[in-house]
């Protein structure tokens, strides 16, 4: 670090940064320059009362209402204010957050006159500020990362890939284009190239969206692109997904499960394979049969189908197969498999088991999660959704 000599200003601290031989003696400068505006600096009663060996390198001082903690370190030096006037924390405003927005109006003024007095005698010293920017609108916040130093990429001649938007049209900086948000509501902003297919998108004063190129568009390219709203459908919309089952409900649920039997509760199961088949959330058809010897089995009834040689509209399947039910790896997809299994224990326990991510009331989103609230009804009505 050494020849580094910078500060930065983040909230009410400020770090000095550079090799304690020359960041130490200026910054008790710069506690002396305080002292000469009034602030009165001594050691911290914390410190010395707790920790007695660090003592020589934490300072404590304070200006009317304006209070500060400091300390020196191996790379540099810090100093932070605060106020114990409007306090939220047990231990004191020292451990509080949001120390500027926590002080009154003539103390935050106090505050960054101290501040800028610091900043003028630091940089005195040869000292640089590395100080973020105060951004407050959605438009300085986009320029401040287009003109980063960080930023070693042109936006010039970008590929079609990074610059096209869904109906492939160029897209140029400066733009108003158009896009559309999770619910399919149709908003707009002025678009400037951020990185790879990335574009920052403004869409007002305090609000901008980092978006892909495949999302914007124009509402003249074509007709459903000036469609005002396209929400998409989800399951929050349908009334069975406020439904809560009592108590009662839940019990007497478990209850016809438990005097349906074990085969009578496979062909409960069984609905639910259909069902599921029906609305492509499996792509095999299974049934749950009993067995020559009494035992639950699995048979797969419309397996391999084969079209060719045969009439438009008419399908063919290969006869249907035992499939093994308790192996470890069934002989089918990870989502299918995981249907079986936890039906399987419903038949032959007769107590509830699915419980999956699309049957609980926090989810309604998603491309077919709009039928989870049909799945769920016919889970709990036949007593298997835990």
């Amino acid at each position: 670090m050494k020849g580094n000599k910078d500060f930065t200003v983040w909230g009410t601290s400020l770090a000095v940064r550079g090799d304690k031989e020359i960041s130490h003696p200026t910054f008790i400068s710069m506690l002396d320059m305080m002292k000469g505006r009034g602030f009165t600096i001594g050691s911290d009663p914390h410190i010395d009362r707790n920790y007695s060996l660090l003592s020589k390198d934490h300072f404590a001082g304070s200006k009317g209402d304006l209070l500060f903690v400091a300390e020196k370190y191996n790379c540099g030096a810090k100093i932070e204010f605060y106020q114990e006037i409007n306090v939220e924390n047990r231990n004191g405003g020292r451990y509080d957050f949001d120390k500027f927005d926590k002080m009154s109006y003539l103390l935050q003024k106090r505050f960054l006159v101290e501040i800028k007095h610091m900043e003028h005698f630091l940089m005195s010293e040869g000292y640089s500020c590395d100080t973020e920017p105060v951004l407050k609108t959605s438009h300085e916040k986009v320029f401040h990362e287009l003109n980063s130093s960080s930023r070693h990429w042109s936006s010039e001649n970008l590929p079609g890939y990074n610059a096209l938007d869904k109906d492939g049209k160029r897209i140029s900086n400066g733009e108003v284009k158009y896009f559309r948000d999770r619910k399919g509501t149709l908003m707009r902003g002025t678009v400037y190239h951020n990185i790879n297919n990335m574009w920052w998108t403004i869409l007002n004063k305090d609000t901008y969206r980092n978006l892909a190129c495949f999302e914007l568009f124009d509402l003249t390219t074509k007709p459903e692109n000036s469609v005002r709203k396209l929400s998409k459908r989800s399951g929050h919309h349908n009334p069975k997904s406020r439904f809560v089952p009592t108590e009662e409900n839940l019990k007497q649920y478990k209850s016809l499960a438990k005097q349906a039997g074990r085969f009578g509760r496979a062909d409960l199961a069984n609905r639910v394979l259909v069902y599921l088949y029906e609305i492509n959330w499996m792509s095999r058809k299974f049934e749950f049969i009993k067995k020559e010897n009494g035992r639950l089995g699995l048979v797969e009834t419309e397996g391999n189908p084969y079209f060719m040689g045969q009439r438009i509209g008419e399908r063919k399947y290969d006869p249907p197969q035992a499939v093994k039910l308790y192996s470890r790896n069934l002989p089918m997809s990870s989502t299918e498999a995981s249907w079986i299994t936890g039906l399987r224990d419903y038949v032959t326990g007769g107590k509830p088991t699915i419980s999956k991510w699309f049957c609980k009331d926090g989810n309604g989103e998603g491309g077919q999660a709009y039928l989870w609230p049909e799945v769920r009804e016919q889970l709990l009505h036949i007593g298997a959704h835990v």
